[in-house]
């Protein structure tokens, strides 16, 4: 039994002896970072070049950077640099090192196409606001509504006015308004409200010949009211006629006094031939107030 172990002991002992001359005769290196590099490599991972570049492959890169394959193309700076027109049409990105040992921050850029929906440049904005303003009429004393077209509030006269909306206005006596969207502004003038102007046109004969009752079944006046703001008037007749609309602001008017041939009488008894009968319109602005009167008369000789 022991013959056997001291034979057991022999070899083992022979070939320690022999493993510790090769190791002094070839030398030995035992590097675990090299061995983990190169089964990373192996599995396509990471590539590391002999600057200590971390070099991504394109499979894993692509996980990394979102690329619409539509508009963008991943190739390799041999490649690009061999026909770079080639790739001219479309946005290149060169892939080079994504991280190095010194520095840990991204080097490699990707190209993106300008995003449609990003908001305009203050610059342009101004100039749609200046378009827009120089598009508004404004007078004094009339209602409006105003509109915002930006994708910002609108400040107008002191109120907001949210995108995309209107809102109403009643001016008063403002010379100017100011008008404000982002950091953008305008002034726009106000123009003066004019007042409203009355005309009467004579439509029939009147003098001492005259019959009152042809007075009273034709059309003796025309009268026609001119403004620029129509809807914000308020026309009034005084009695003793009878009026008729025939246009937009345009009315013919009768006259309607006597009933009878006695009221007829009663009005022209200690009066001299022709004899006169006044009618009167007034014309209110119900915002600006102003009021306009016009004054007419009939002219007849008898009944």
């Amino acid at each position: 039994m022991k013959k056997k172990s001291d034979v057991k002991f022999i070899i083992y002992q022979s070939l320690y002896i022999f493993i510790i001359c090769v190791v002094a005769i070839k030398g030995a290196s035992i590097d675990l970072v090299e061995v983990e590099e190169r089964r990373m490599k192996q599995e396509t991972i990471v590539e590391v070049d002999t600057l200590d570049n971390i070099i991504l492959s394109k499979s894993v890169f692509a996980s990394y950077v979102r690329i619409d394959p539509a508009t963008q193309l991943i190739v390799s700076k041999e490649e690009y640099e061999k026909d770079p027109s080639k790739y001219t049409p479309v946005t290149v990105s060169s892939v080079g090192p994504i991280y190095t040992t010194n520095n840990p921050d991204p080097v490699t850029k990707i190209d993106e196409l300008p995003d449609p929906n990003i908001q305009k440049p203050d610059k342009d904005i101004k100039i749609n606001i200046l378009d827009y303003a120089n598009k508004l009429n404004l007078t004094q004393y009339t209602s409006i509504s105003v509109n915002n077209p930006f994708d910002a509030p609108m400040e107008f006269a002191g109120k907001t006015i949210q995108p995309k909306s209107a809102s109403s206005f009643t001016l008063g006596d403002e010379s100017s308004i100011m008008m404000k969207v982002g950091t953008s502004t305008a002034t726009i003038g106000v123009k003066p409200n004019q007042k409203p102007q009355i005309s009467f046109s004579r439509m029939t004969t009147m003098n001492e010949d005259t019959k009152a009752t042809t007075l009273q079944r034709t059309t003796c006046y025309r009268i026609t009211i001119t403004d620029d703001f129509p809807g914000q008037l308020n026309i009034k007749f005084s009695n003793g006629v009878t009026v008729k609309e025939v246009g937009k602001l345009v009315y013919d008017v009768q006259m309607n006094a006597f009933g009878s041939v006695s009221s007829f009488d009663n009005f022209t008894d200690g009066k001299t031939s022709p004899y006169s009968l006044g009618f009167t319109v007034t014309v209110t602005d119900k915002i600006a107030k102003h009021v306009i009167t016009g004054q007419q008369q009939f002219v007849f000789g008898e009944w």
